[in-house]
């Protein structure tokens, strides 16, 4: 059964409004993050929360944990202040050297949610930002249940994650110019037009359907096919199909 978090959150709607319009300062603004965490992402203040979790010397505002693993780290700004690409650069060196990959930066009433991994570096993904005074109700709602206890437990920001990251354009793009795609628009093509055309000609005309700007961010996208063997063929009985997938690169 989903988790409607509606209710719950209406409650505390006016309470950052008031901490917003006040400008109340961090310590506040954390105070009332914490109670946000408790009545409505249901987690236990004695097991879940912690405060004294420090990485290098200097505690991060706050941790959330699940049996004894943190799942997100929670850095919290004053309610006033804009949150800006320094504050999640600062948190994010206290995930990378404690192995978190989550890290939710929030002054109360805006909320980001980044996703940081660390094959070559940290790389740090903005997953998704709700502005829960100004912005829809459902579409916060939607994003701050995923942060819910249950939910976290279930794996959801991940799901979450996963699932937009196969559907960016970049994944799609490299989808779209797989050989095996190609060449089942070509055939489709053929048959409703009688017109012949290879892959090659389709992918420049899809590369020019597609703006300068989504090229900037996805780099692009080229087809490499496997060179043939060069050994010798050995008879067989039965002819074999080649099921050998092509190669797919990107080039920032």
């Amino acid at each position: 059964m989903a988790i409607d978090i509606t209710k719950d959150l209406k409650k505390y709607l006016p309470i950052f409004q008031k901490a917003h319009d006040l400008s109340m300062n961090e310590s506040e603004t954390s105070l009332r993050v914490s109670k946000f965490c408790i009545d409505v992402l249901g987690y236990d203040v004695f097991n879940d929360i912690s405060r004294e979790h420090a990485v290098k010397e200097r505690n991060v505002d706050y941790a959330i944990k699940l049996d004894e693993k943190v799942e997100f780290f929670i850095e919290v700004k004053q309610a006033v202040l804009a949150l800006k690409e320094k504050h999640i650069e600062q948190a994010s060196n206290y995930a990378a050297n404690a192995g978190v990959s989550w890290v939710l930066l929030t002054n109360g009433k805006n909320w980001n949610m980044y996703h940081l991994s660390f094959d070559e570096g940290i790389q740090i993904s903005l997953v998704w930002s709700i502005d829960i005074l100004e912005g829809d109700i459902k579409d916060s709602v939607s994003k701050l249940s995923m942060l819910h206890k249950k939910n976290i437990k279930k794996g959801a920001h991940n799901d979450y994650f996963n699932k937009k990251k196969i559907l960016s354009p970049k994944s799609i793009i490299q989808a779209l110019f797989h050989e095996n795609t190609l060449r089942l628009m070509c055939q489709h093509l053929k048959k409703s037009s009688g017109i012949k055309i290879d892959d090659e000609e389709l992918t420049e005309n899809i590369k020019n359907m597609i703006s300068k700007e989504t090229w900037e961010d996805i780099g692009d996208v080229k087809i490499i096919r496997k060179r043939k063997s060069t050994k010798p063929k050995q008879a067989i009985q039965q002819p074999v199909a080649d099921v050998t997938d092509t190669i797919i690169t990107t080039t920032e």
